[in-house]
């Protein structure tokens, strides 16, 4: 709405100053607009011809001539520039001739003629001509220029061929609009040059001109106020003034804070609804199993896995205390191990802990949108001179390389040229951009691409596996890939599982760092879980564009990465559903040729190190790999698996 009101109070002005030409001038003048206007859209070059009531009857056959050639040429004038210069071209030397064999030979007409073809040569170069889905397209860009350059057009021509000062008041007045005060200066300058060419004792005359330029009601001490036109001056004036205080400004500030304090309310809201349910007190629990520990699997002479790995215990234990019955590892002090405390219900440190935590995290993304405020609004300032006004911003800042996306107020067609050109000034540095509907998508360039394969079993006799897993890919090609295993087997363990994973789909949606989104996992989780049963973890993000990745692991077997034609392990050191910053989590490079594997313990508990390194090759892809190890352990297993199974191979390539 905005663009249609500057280019009215624009074009009114430009089309009502003709009338205080001389008649060629104003002929020649008005030839100039309808070939400018129709540039803006076709329909516009009837709005020149309301002066044909004031001009002489040849001049206002030239001029239906003009907007008839424009008219007839439209198809050839859209498909590019140099056809919509020629037709240009053409109206001038119709207009010449047709004034040489009239009126005979006029100097400054054929002045007016070569400089308006210069301005308009300007004008027509800040147009993009452009073919899309089979439609052309004439699309301006950097409106600020194009009005400039309109104005300087009209500033010489009222200067010397126009007697009434009010035309050249209100020209001045077209800078305020404009609303770049700097340039006013440069044709202040201009102006108080030619006025001290002309006769250096008018140079008074330039204050008020300059007055006007930085307040348009500066026009009221000029009136008479003996003809009631004025009255329609002084509403142009206003109008002036209203307008560039209209414009919405779009701050970082507020945009982004807005979104990061909707995500916080959204955790909340989806926190308060798990403090509805029965919640058992985790201190009770962990104390029991640590106690269990000491008098009981410290002393413990059995072979079994609930000895060696802490996960495998937690997971027996639990079921123990809330009075599961499967003994799977034949424990003979197990009906010892029930809970004999009654469960409270609400552990309200959760929510100090959650809003604690979100505190920080907050704190965290603000300071960083701050760092980068003066970038972000570099670029919104740019393609809005460009006539691309953004109506919203979404910086992704827990994002570990730039990523943000935008929404335009305009259903102007996007040229993707410019709008990386404007990204390039902005932040220093080429970016890739995406559209997608009416979002925009802005990302650095990545240096490496992903490719996965994966796969689930259930053990042998169970119609479902109790493994899980959770892929997504941002339109900045970085990845998220979440494994989880639920405790046992079976429909249970594919709830608990499936739910952890639902919970981390939910969260990822936040504009939270991962580390962020897991602690929040983690009381979610065990508000929800009534401590009864739980799920393993392994999530791994990757950044493509800087080829890093982090990997978390929550009570998960071993993770193996295969680099350089040499196996690394990467080993939980946690509870299930727990995250220790220090033992858990992994910072790691990616390079070219890497294998990552995510695995449950149906295949890391069968699997020796060496079996696994034995099956690897780094010619292979990620679905042969991911076939290989899988048709390995059904070989080995002779087709009885003794657990679910479950299988993520991703390839750096």
């Amino acid at each position: 709405m905005k663009k249609y009101a500057v280019f009215t109070l624009h074009y009114c002005f430009y089309i009502a100053a003709l009338l205080f030409f001389p008649k060629d001038i104003a002929l020649v003048t008005a030839c100039f607009l309808i070939s400018v206007l129709a540039l803006e859209h076709i329909g516009f070059i009837i709005l020149p011809l309301i002066i044909s009531f004031f001009l002489p009857l040849s001049h206002i056959y030239i001029l239906i001539a003009v907007a008839c050639y424009h008219i007839l040429l439209y198809p050839f004038i859209k498909k590019n520039r140099f056809y919509a210069l020629g037709v240009y071209v053409l109206s001038s030397i119709t207009v010449f001739v047709v004034l040489y064999i009239i009126q005979g030979y006029q100097a400054d007409t054929l002045k007016i003629l070569l400089y308006l073809l210069a301005i308009y040569a300007i004008i027509n170069m800040f147009h993009v001509f452009q073919t899309i889905e089979g439609k052309s397209t004439i699309i301006p860009y950097q409106q600020k220029i194009l009005d400039l350059t309109m104005i300087l057009g009209y500033f010489f021509i009222t200067f010397y061929y126009c007697d009434t000062p009010y035309v050249l008041y209100f020209l001045f007045m077209q800078l305020f609009i404009v609303h770049d005060f700097k340039y006013n200066l440069v044709f202040i300058f201009l102006y108080a040059i030619l006025v001290g060419i002309a006769d250096y004792t008018k140079l008074s005359m330039v204050l008020l001109p300059t007055a006007i330029s930085y307040m348009p009601l500066g026009i009221f001490f000029t009136f008479s106020y003996q003809n009631i036109v004025w009255i329609v001056g002084a509403i142009y004036s206003i109008a002036v003034l209203i307008l560039p205080f209209t414009e919405k400004k779009l701050t970082i500030e507020q945009n982004y804070i807005n979104t990061l304090f909707d995500d916080f309310n959204k955790y909340i809201e989806g926190l308060n609804e798990e403090y509805n349910k029965n919640v058992k007190i985790k201190e009770l629990k962990e104390k029991k199993f640590t106690e269990i520990s000491k008098a009981y699997c410290s002393t413990c002479t059995k072979s079994t896995i609930c000895r060696t790995k802490l996960e495998k215990r937690y997971s027996f234990l639990s079921a123990a205390m809330m009075g599961v019955r499967q003994n799977i590892y034949n424990c003979p002090y197990y009906n010892r191990f029930v809970l004999d405390a009654d469960a409270e219900n609400i552990n309200k440190s959760y929510e100090y802990s959650a809003i604690k935590s979100l505190s920080f995290e907050l704190s965290y993304l603000y300071n960083q949108s701050l760092a980068l405020k003066k970038e972000y609004e570099k670029f919104i300032s740019l393609l809005f001179s460009y006539g691309y006004p953004i109506d919203a911003l979404d910086i992704n800042l827990s994002s570990s390389s730039l990523y943000f996306s935008i929404r335009l107020d305009t259903q102007k067609p996007v040229i993707e040229a410019l709008f990386l050109r404007c990204a390039y000034k902005a932040f220093g540095e080429s970016l890739e951009m995406k559209q997608v509907q009416n979002q925009i998508y802005f990302f650095k360039k990545a240096q490496i691409k992903i490719t996965y394969a994966h796969t689930i079993l259930a053990k042998e006799g169970n119609l479902m596996s109790g493994d899980n897993y959770y892929i997504k890919k941002d339109y900045n090609n970085s990845y998220v890939f979440a494994l989880s295993d639920g405790m046992g087997s079976g429909y249970t363990a594919y709830t608990d599982s499936i739910d952890a994973l639902k919970t981390i789909s939910s969260l990822s949606k936040y504009h939270f760092r991962t580390k962020t989104i897991l602690k929040l996992l983690e009381d979610i989780y065990e508000l929800r879980s009534n401590y009864d049963r739980y799920a393993t973890l392994d999530f791994l993000s990757i950044d493509s564009a800087n080829r890093k990745m982090n990997l978390y692991k929550m009570g998960s077997s071993t993770t193996y990465i295969f680099h350089n034609q040499k196996l690394y392990t990467y080993e939980n050191q946690t509870l299930p559903l727990k995250l220790d910053d220090v033992n858990s989590a992994y910072e790691l490079d990616l390079f070219k040729g890497d294998f990552i594997f995510l695995l449950s313990d149906g295949i890391g508990d069968f699997l020796s190190n060496k079996e696994f390194e034995s099956l690897i090759h780094q010619e292979q892809t990620a679905e042969q790999a991911c076939y290989s190890i899988v048709d390995y352990l059904k070989r080995k297993e002779k087709g009885n698996l003794k657990d679910d199974l479950s299988l993520i191979v991703i390839k750096a390539i």
